[in-house]
């Protein structure tokens, strides 16, 4: 007995677009030591970007017990809506970069500009008042 055996045609491809960085316009917060927190709020459906650029730098989010102590070159991100007060930490001054934008799936977060040298990411350091799982917290989207 004889089978025939015909190929399968291939399926169609679907066009695959890469991941296009996003042109983001970044806003420079100077944070000097010893003054006020700042607020920072984003609606629903936008992205919170921060990278510290000087200093060490206080993030809290409103609602989360997670308190974030960054230092320059790292980042972290929201997803709105958050409100997020900042300051500088410590005596010295600070300056954070951040901006916000409308959430796009699979787009490239492209690193803040900066003026200095830019030091490694590493890790934000959260200090909270109860202990976590290892997961984000509700609205934190990446930490790098």
């Amino acid at each position: 007995m004889k089978t025939l055996h015909s190929p399968t045609p291939p399926s169609p491809a679907l066009p695959t677009q890469p991941a296009a960085p996003l042109h983001l316009q970044w806003k420079r917060q100077p944070l000097p030591p010893l003054q006020a927190v700042q607020v920072l709020d984003f609606r629903a459906g936008e992205i919170a970007l921060l990278e510290v650029e000087q200093g060490r730098v206080w993030v809290t989010c409103d609602g989360l017990l997670e308190d974030y102590f960054l230092e320059a070159g790292q980042r972290l991100s929201f997803a709105g809506p958050v409100r997020l007060r900042v300051s500088a930490e410590g005596h010295r001054p600070a300056r954070l970069s951040w901006a916000q934008h409308r959430a796009v799936e699979g787009a490239a977060y492209p690193p803040a500009p900066s003026i200095t040298a830019s030091a490694p990411a590493a890790t934000p350091q959260p200090r909270t008042t109860a202990p976590t799982q290892g997961t984000l917290p509700r609205g934190a989207i990446s930490a790098a």
